[in-house]
């Protein structure tokens, strides 16, 4: 038997040895490594990380943001070309745009920051520029003198380096970069279609700056006399000011989506990992009986899981002490005949009569038959064992089970005095069903067997009594 096993095991697959290693060497991983930690740390940072580059991109209020600048724009500069229709094209019959009249007009129109305004002429010449007709002198505290050697750095709060940084790396993605150069600004190209008596207003980028920007033509009635360029560069300063401000909010969310991956990974990943190398030192040793550790006390799956486990460990330890059990008292039962047969036939060969050789046989054919029966019992205890793991336990009443029993016995050895008596539990009501889950043909075969060998080894000629009892 020994020899047979060597074999099969010789001839197990390479890959399985090297499937059961990697398994092992998983199995002794930092947790940051295992893959259910892995799963549980991806699954949380996916949605996250969603949320942030929708954050970080503002598609929605970046747009609405440019559609209401534009909209505004367009009414300011509508406001601009009508005083400067009414205002700078003299009174005349024919209109005519005057130049200092148009300049001292948008000297003083009061902008905002980052807005620029500009003239031109029906020519497309630059007339007026609110950047060079400003003249208002800005009052404050100077810069500290340093030396030429020296420079001052500004330093920024980290989390604005960061959010530059991830900037950078949004405005540089193929659609981003696709999207400016489909909206480049052409000037000249707008002012011409501004003096033709068209209106443009959109955002535009002047390489990788935004911009909205509203050309439109100065009319007198419907003369047109010049273009107005209105255009502002605070789109983008506002868009990362939001973004600034949802820096630390976004953190925050990183923040506790890892220490929820880790809560994740220490309550679930790790006891997991424990159960799984305390099954591998069972397969591996036959004296872990206890590996498995419990963690009952965490009232939620895993700690079934590791009941489960450790009842499954414990009935496999049962199942292989019964096995030897079995085998040492197969071995006993086979033993005794063996050895009434050895001396049987050693004794043969020195009877000298017949009467000595012919008793000799019949112990030798009584051993044998001996055998043959054992062998058939073992044989049917191994099929019994077989279609025991095979079938399923059903509730069953115990009560009226072994009554029917003992009323079966009772009936048929009625005229042999045979009495079987079922006595109730000491602590219940007679009448109260007594279920349990059992196989029903498997413990109806167990108690005949049992009654069977009262009746068997009873004094002959003497009533039997068998008492059935169902203890709780």
């Amino acid at each position: 038997m020994r020899n047979t096993k060597a074999q099969v095991s010789a001839k197990a697959p390479v890959r399985l040895r090297d499937l059961r290693s990697k398994r092992k060497s998983r199995l002794r991983r930092f947790v940051g490594f295992s893959s259910l930690a892995r799963v549980i740390f991806i699954s949380n940072l996916v949605g996250l990380m969603i949320l942030i580059i929708g954050a970080l991109t503002l598609n929605q209020f970046s747009r609405g943001l440019i559609n209401a600048k534009v909209e505004n724009l367009k009414s300011q500069t509508r406001l601009i070309t009508n005083l400067l229709g009414d205002q700078a094209t003299g009174l005349g019959a024919v209109a005519k745009l005057d130049e200092n009249a148009a300049r001292q007009i948008m000297r003083r129109i009061d902008l905002p920051d980052k807005a620029r305004v500009r003239l031109y002429d029906k020519s497309g010449i630059l007339v007026a520029d609110s950047d060079l007709l400003d003249d208002s002198v800005e009052v404050g505290v100077l810069d500290p003198i340093v030396p030429e050697d020296e420079t001052i750095e500004e330093k920024e709060e980290w989390w604005v380096r960061l959010q530059n940084w991830l900037d950078k790396k949004v405005n540089d993605l193929p659609v981003y970069k696709k999207h400016r150069l489909s909206k480049q600004r052409h000037l000249e190209r707008d002012i011409k279609t501004a003096l033709l008596g068209d209106t443009i207003a959109s955002e535009q980028y002047e390489n990788d700056k935004l911009l909205v920007a509203v050309t439109m033509p100065v009319k007198r009635v419907q003369d047109v006399q010049g273009a107005v360029v209105f255009e502002t560069h605070d789109v983008d300063t506002i868009l990362a000011s939001q973004r600034r401000g949802l820096t630390p909010i976004i953190l925050i969310a990183v923040l506790a989506s890892i220490l929820s991956s880790l809560a994740l990974t220490l309550f679930i990943a790790l006891p997991v990992r424990k159960l799984a190398r305390a099954a591998e030192q069972v397969r591996r040793s036959s004296d872990k009986r206890n590996a498995i550790p419990d963690l009952s006390g965490r009232g939620d799956e895993i700690g079934d899981l590791s009941v489960v486990l450790r009842d499954m460990t414990e009935g496999l330890y049962n199942r292989i002490d019964d096995i030897a059990n079995f085998a040492a008292d197969v071995a006993h039962e086979i033993k005794n005949p063996l050895t009434s047969l050895r001396s049987a036939s050693e004794t043969l060969r020195i009877a000298k009569s017949k009467d000595d050789r012919d008793r000799m046989l019949d112990i030798i054919e009584k051993d044998v038959s001996r055998m043959t029966r054992l062998i058939t019992d073992i044989s049917k205890a191994s099929r019994m064992d077989a279609a025991l793991a095979k079938e399923s336990a059903e509730p069953l009443d115990l009560r009226q089970f072994l009554d029917d029993m003992a009323d079966l016995y009772n009936h048929t050895f009625k005229q042999d005095g045979l009495k079987v008596l079922v006595e109730p539990p000491d602590d219940g009501d007679e009448e109260e069903p007594l279920i349990v889950r059992a196989l029903e043909n498997s413990l109806g075969q167990v108690i005949r067997n049992l009654i069977d060998n009262a009746l068997t080894f009873s004094p002959k000629g003497e009533a039997a009594s068998v008492r059935l009892k169902a203890v709780r």
